[in-house]
């Protein structure tokens, strides 16, 4: 009989609960995508519905395809340059609003974006004021 870890258990259920390890806030940044598909270019721009570590929700006036590699350059507001991700895999779409996961950060990265997110947690931008909270480690 094989035995799970406690970290283990703790990640397949937060992957049960809402299929996320991270939890998305309601932050609100401008971005600019690009990304090809053989059929056509993806250019656009537009803005965070939620944000977090592991990825982010997206409203533009211009649809997707899922499935699609995007390159992010989200408008954080925090005194710095634009993020620049290179690896926003489109994991849903629904008209125009997509979802996006990122795939390769830098640590950097990581903590630019922990940080912006740590100095915005509240009630208000906690989906459904659930009582919990999870972050991935840094």
């Amino acid at each position: 009989m094989s035995t799970i870890g406690a970290s283990q258990l703790k990640r397949k259920s937060s992957a049960l609960l809402d299929g996320r390890n991270t939890e998305r806030l309601a932050l609100t940044c401008s971005l600019q995508y690009t990304g090809e598909v053989p059929s056509q270019p993806h250019d656009g721009q537009g803005i965070t519905k939620d944000l977090s570590i592991s990825g982010c929700k997206v409203i533009t006036d211009r649809p997707v395809t899922r499935g699609t590699l995007l390159t992010l350059t989200i408008a954080i507001p925090d005194g710095d340059l634009p993020l620049s991700l290179t690896a926003a895999h489109v994991v849903w779409v629904s008209g125009c609003q997509f979802s996006v996961r990122f795939l390769q950060l830098s640590l950097e990265q990581r903590r630019r974006l922990q940080t912006y997110i740590w100095k915005h947690i509240s009630h208000t931008t906690v989906h459904n004021q659930r009582p919990r909270f999870r972050l991935a480690g840094i």
